[in-house]
C-alpha cells in the first residue's frame, strides 16, 4: 500500500480535521510578496530585531491549559525530554542490550537527533518567535496539541513497530503542517522578512522524504546523506538566527560594555555562502576542491563574524558564553567539513562537532533564554543552567575525542553528559513551562 493510501487512513484516524483546518487558516491569509525581497529583508533588516525578550504578544483569550498557549511550552518540554531519553536509548541499542525493529541503526540515531530533538526545539522556537514578530497567534489549544502529538507519536513507534509506509507517512506529516501553521500569520501580517523560514522547513521535509524512501528501498543511496543535509539546514538556521540576534543579546546582556560590530549585509552574505557550499556538496566527488574551498570560505566568514562580537565582559555571563561557544564551534565545524572532503579528517568529527558542539550547545542556550523571557522571568542564570552548559560542552569534547579514539566508554560518557544536560533543563524549567507567566501576562 502506498503513501497516499496510508495518508487516507491517517485522515480517518482523526488527522484530517487538523490538516483541513491548518490549510484553511493559510487560505484566509491575504497579500502577495516577492520571495527574494522577503528573504533579503529577513536576513538584512537590522531595524526590526528578532527579539525573544521584548514581547509583542497577541491579545487573545488564553486556552484553558496554559501549557498549550504558546509553542515553546510543549515543544521545549517534550523536546528536551526526548533528547535525553533518545540518547540513552541509543546507548542501549549500540551496546546490544536490546533490539528494536529499525530499518537502519545509525540512520535511526541520526534521524531522531535531527527530526526528534532538533526539530522539536526549532518548532517551539519558530511557533513562539513568529507569534512575537507578527503579533498574531500561530498555534494554540487543540491545534498546538495536535502538532505536538504529530511530532511525538513517531518517536516511540519507530522503536516498537516494524517499519511501514503508514509510520513513514505519520513522521513526514509534521514538517509541512508546521510550515503551513507558521506561514499563515507571516502572510496575514505581511511579515515578509521572516517568510524565509518556510522554504527552509520544506527543505527538512524533502530530506526526511528521501530518508524514508531510502529506508523502504525506493531510492538507492547512502541512507545517511539526507540526514547530513538536514543537519546542514539546522546549521543554516543557527547561522542566520545567530547573526541576527546575538549582537543584540551581547550588547544588552553586558549592559553595553560590549558593542558588537553590526553589518546589515553580513547575514545575507553568510546565508549565500552557506547555501553555496551546501549545494556544491550535491555535485559529486569530482568537485571536491570546489566543495572544500566553499566550506572553508563559509567557515572563515563565520569566524570573522564571531570575532567581531567579542569582548571580555560577555565571558562573565554564562547565558552569553554558551551561545558564543556554540557559534564558534559552528565555524570550526565547517573547517572540519572541508578537511573531511579532502579526506584529511574522519566524517564523524565534523558531523558531531555540528550536532553536539553547535546544535546541542546553541539549542540548550536558546531554550533556557526563551523559557525565562517568555514566562515573564528575569534573564538570570542559575547554577543548574551553568551545570547543564558545562555538561553539554563536555559531551561535545568527549564525542570528538571518541571520533579519534573510538572507545565505547567515551561514547557512553558523551551520551550520558548530553542526557544529563537536557535532563537538568527539564528538571528546572518544566515547572515554569507548566505554570502561567510570572508577570501575569498572557502566554
Amino acid at each position: 500500500m502506498g503513501f497516499v493510501s496510508w495518508a487516507v487512513r491517517l485522515g480517518k484516524m482523526g488527522l484530517f480535521r487538523f490538516i483541513v483546518s491548518a490549510v484553511s487558516l493559510l487560505g484566509h491569509s491575504r497579500g502577495r510578496g516577492n520571495l527574494w525581497l522577503a528573504l533579503r529583508a529577513g536576513v538584512t533588516n537590522p531595524g526590526v530585531p528578532m527579539s525573544l525578550i521584548q514581547l509583542n504578544e497577541p491579545q487573545t483569550e488564553a486556552p484553558r491549559w496554559v501549557f498549550l498557549s504558546v509553542g515553546f511550552r510543549p515543544f521545549f518540554t517534550f523536546g528536551a525530554m526526548a533528547g535525553a531519553v533518545l540518547m540513552l536509548v541509543w546507548v542501549t541499542l549500540y551496546r546490544g542490550l536490546w533490539a528494536a525493529p529499525l530499518g537502519h541503526l545509525y540512520g535511526w540515531h541520526a534521524h531522531e537527533m535531527i527530526f526528534g530533538y532538533g526539530l522539536a526545539i526549532i518548532a517551539g522556537f519558530l511557533l513562539t518567535a513568529v507569534r512575537n514578530w507578527t503579533g498574531l497567534d500561530t498555534a494554540r489549544g487543540w491545534l498546538l496539541g495536535s502538532l505536538l502529538l504529530l511530532w511525538l507519536l513517531p518517536r516511540p513507534l519507530f522503536l516498537l513497530l516494524p517499519l511501514s509506509p503508514w509510520l513513514s507517512a505519520l513522521d513526514l506529516a509534521f514538517v509541512p503542517l508546521l510550515a503551513i501553521v507558521l506561514a499563515r500569520p507571516i502572510v496575514a501580517g505581511r511579515n515578509w522578512r521572516n517568510l524565509m523560514f518556510v522554504p527552509i522547513l520544506l527543505g527538512f521535509f524533502i530530506c526526511n522524504l528521501i530518508y524514508h524512501l531510502g529506508l523502504h528501498g525506493r531510492l538507492q543511496l547512502d541512507i545517511l546523506l539526507p540526514l547530513k543535509l538536514a543537519l546542514e539546514l539546522i546549521m543554516m538556521l543557527i547561522t542566520i538566527i545567530g547573526a541576527r540576534v546575538m549582537p543584540m543579546f551581547t550588547r544588552n546582556g553586558t549592559g553595553g560594555a560590549v558593542q558588537p560590530a553590526a553589518s546589515p549585509q553580513r547575514p545575507l552574505i553568510l546565508l549565500c555562502l552557506g547555501m553555496a557550499q551546501l549545494l556544491a556538496g550535491l555535485l559529486g566527488e569530482g568537485f571536491a576542491m570546489l566543495q572544500a574551498g566553499l566550506s572553508g570560505l563559509f567557515a572563515l566568514a563565520i569566524l570573522l563574524t564571531w570575532f567581531s562580537w567579542q569582548g571580555l565582559a560577555l565571558w562573565q555571563k554564562p547565558m552569553l558564553w554558551i551561545l558564543h561557544i556554540a557559534y564558534l564551534s559552528l565555524g570550526l565545524s565547517f573547517i572540519l567539513k572541508a578537511l573531511t572532503i579532502l579526506q584529511l579528517s574522519p566524517v564523524t568529527l565534523w558531523v558531531h562537532s555540528a550536532a553536539v558542539a553547535t546544535m546541542g550547545a546553541m539549542t540548550l542556550g536558546f531554550i533556557g533564554r526563551v523559557s525565562l523571557g517568555h514566562s515573564g522571568r528575569p534573564l538570570i542564570h542559575s547554577k543548574l543552567m551553568v551545570a547543564s552548559y558545562v555538561l553539554m560542552l563536555l559531551a561535545a569534547v568527549l564525542r570528538l575525542i571518541a571520533g579519534i579514539y573510538p572507545l565505547t566508554p567515551l561514547w557512553d560518557s558523551a551520551a550520558l553528559c548530553w542526557a544529563l544536560a537536557l535532563g537538568l533543563f527539564a528538571y528546572e524549567f518544566i515547572p515554569h513551562l507548566l505554570a502561567p507567566r510570572a508577570d501575569g501576562k498572557p502566554g
